[in-house]
């Protein structure tokens, strides 16, 4: 709770939420101080219980050695090594507690470990890819009863080709690049790359065709050039030169006390949010897979930003095949085809001027867009 708060002090400052997060961390305090005393007590009641038992059996020996009448010689060696097990039979008992917690926290590491692994029933591997995906009659749902996040999709894009999805919130376009990156397998259809079917590809040979610039960067407390050859047993340096290049980060390295050796944090904390957004886009510009999957990938920058970084992605994009989310259509215009989605369906597919003059969903969300920035 104390991380939680650190982390989120603005959003508790800003929402006047200083009294309810007190009151919250009070009642979880008030929990923890209960389970504390609960162990106390326990660990505390086993000392009694020891000296008593203890106590007892001294008066069993001294019962015993009035009826046996033992020699003073044989009673006192008795005694004394009886006296010299108590210490280590405390020690003992006293182990009760931390072995009882080391196994609560094994059965939670045993769980994880037990847990399944990714499914890699695949064995074919591919080379260096063409590009086609296509997605055949492709179902999918999010549990067993939840309704279809995608219900019989089928698309076909060429190797090398642009293709955009839009549509509102809870379309199904998420889904889409979940399934292509296979962190979901489709309840129905198929999915193929270069007309195998995703099935029959290992998950190493697949992915290491995909890269992927998300809204959600996730970089590593590590130096700003291992964060954008990540995945690389070896950097080639002029590589990773080109790399930032590309995406217009020369000059945040060249401000950096240490160049591309300057550790940026945890989770890239010491760059802004455009800068982050920026080394997730040198990172796949770095990786030169033939599939590229854009995910709001220019949703964190400033317009100049947002015109430097774009011309950097039309670099890239040429000759790969690119999976592009966007909610802000602008930049999604030059795009070879357009699919839009809703309900998990697409519903129009074509450029940016067919689907204008089709007057459809996407007109509409294009007029929408672009009146409100007009006001």
């Amino acid at each position: 709770m104390v991380e939680e708060a650190a982390r989120g002090h603005q959003v508790i400052r800003v929402f006047s939420g200083e009294r309810y997060e007190r009151a919250r961390f009070e009642a979880r305090s008030e929990a923890l101080r209960g389970f504390s005393q609960r162990m106390t007590v326990a660990a505390a009641a086993t000392v009694p219980i020891t000296q008593i038992a203890t106590s007892l059996a001294v008066s069993v020996v001294v019962v015993l050695a009035l009826r046996e009448h033992i020699t003073e010689g044989e009673f006192t060696a008795f005694i004394t090594s009886m006296l010299m097990l108590l210490a280590p039979l405390k020690s003992l008992v006293e182990v009760n507690g931390p072995l009882q917690r080391g196994m609560a926290a094994a059965e939670t590491v045993f769980a994880m470990m037990d847990a399944p692994v990714e499914a890699d029933p695949g064995v074919a591997v591919l080379g260096r890819a063409k590009g086609r995906l296509r997605f055949d009659a492709v179902s999918f749902a999010y549990g067993a009863q939840g309704a279809p996040a995608l219900s019989e999709v089928t698309l076909d894009i060429a190797p090398g080709e642009t293709v955009a999805l839009v549509g509102i919130s809870g379309g199904g376009k998420s889904t889409m690049v979940n399934l292509v990156t296979r962190f979901y397998r489709p309840d129905a259809g198929v999915i193929s790359l270069d007309g195998v079917p995703y099935e029959e590809l290992s998950l190493a040979s697949l992915r290491a065709q995909l890269a992927m610039v998300s809204q959600n960067v996730v970089l590593f407390d590590d130096t700003l050039g291992a964060n954008i050859a990540y995945g690389a047993e070896q950097v080639d340096p002029l590589r990773l030169a080109a790399a930032v290049k590309a995406a217009h980060l020369d000059g945040v390295v060249a401000a950096l006390p240490d160049g591309l050796a300057t550790l940026i944090g945890e989770n890239g904390g010491r760059l802004s949010g455009g800068q982050r957004q920026r080394v997730a886009i040198a990172r796949a510009i770095y990786k030169d897979a033939p599939i590229l999957i854009l995910d709001e990938a220019t949703s964190a920058l400033d317009n100049e930003s947002e015109r430097a970084v774009q011309a950097a992605l039309e670099t890239l994009m040429a000759g790969r095949t690119t999976l592009v989310i966007a909610h802000r259509l602008s930049t999604i215009e030059r795009a070879d085809r357009i699919a839009v989605m809703d309900r998990g369906r697409i519903i129009e597919v074509g450029t940016h001027a067919q689907l204008l003059a089709l007057n459809g969903m996407y007109a509409n969300l294009y007029r929408l867009q672009f009146s409100k920035e007009a006001a």
